[in-house]
């Protein structure tokens, strides 16, 4: 993969192969390319012969076998935590229990708050728990440790799922 912004080489010649049960960190300071990297796989920008399990990334994206939860990004305001993986579970075909998705991203007790009133963290670990929703074979977590979720007890992805798990963190020291 490789990806120019004008006079800047954001990505260049990246070959990147994940086996399954392969767990895979991009580190690197700000502006060394993982977000790139992380769109291109998504889909989000073009990179020409990007394959995620053997499909373009459209492709896998659209059929659910590639999910990510991102570093940031909105939650509808109003809903309680409970209600919001409830909704997004009826759109997959073969969605994870409503159960084992709160039990992973250590969300029980918040059940039926409002997201509106979860804390930076919390909330973030919502948007893991809708990443896991689809049961995806690829799981792209972008910035895991910035919301602790290296540090939920027993919990990785890789136990959850037995799939491939992309982690992108800035820190070089995290644990991830």
């Amino acid at each position: 993969m490789s990806k120019r912004f004008g006079a800047v080489q954001a990505v260049d010649g990246l070959s990147l192969t994940v086996a399954r049960g392969e767990t895979v960190a991009l580190l690197g300071p700000n502006g060394a390319g993982k977000t790139t990297t992380i769109s291109m796989l998504l889909g989000w920008l073009d990179a020409g012969a990007v394959r995620v399990l053997g499909a373009s990334p459209h492709q896998a994206v659209a059929a659910g076998r590639i999910a990510a939860m991102l570093q940031d990004g909105g939650l509808m305001p109003g809903v309680k935590v409970a209600e919001l993986l409830r909704f997004a579970r009826s759109l997959y075909p073969h969605p994870l229990p409503l159960d084992q998705m709160l039990a992973a991203a250590a969300l029980e007790g918040l059940a039926g708050r409002r997201v509106d009133r979860l804390s930076g963290g919390e909330g973030q670990r919502v948007r893991f728990a809708l990443a896991l929703v689809g049961n995806p074979e690829v799981l792209v977590l972008d910035e895991p440790t910035a919301a602790g979720l290296d540090r939920l007890p027993g919990i990785t992805a890789v136990e959850i799922h037995s799939n491939a798990v992309l982690l992108r963190t800035a820190d070089a020291d995290a644990t991830v």
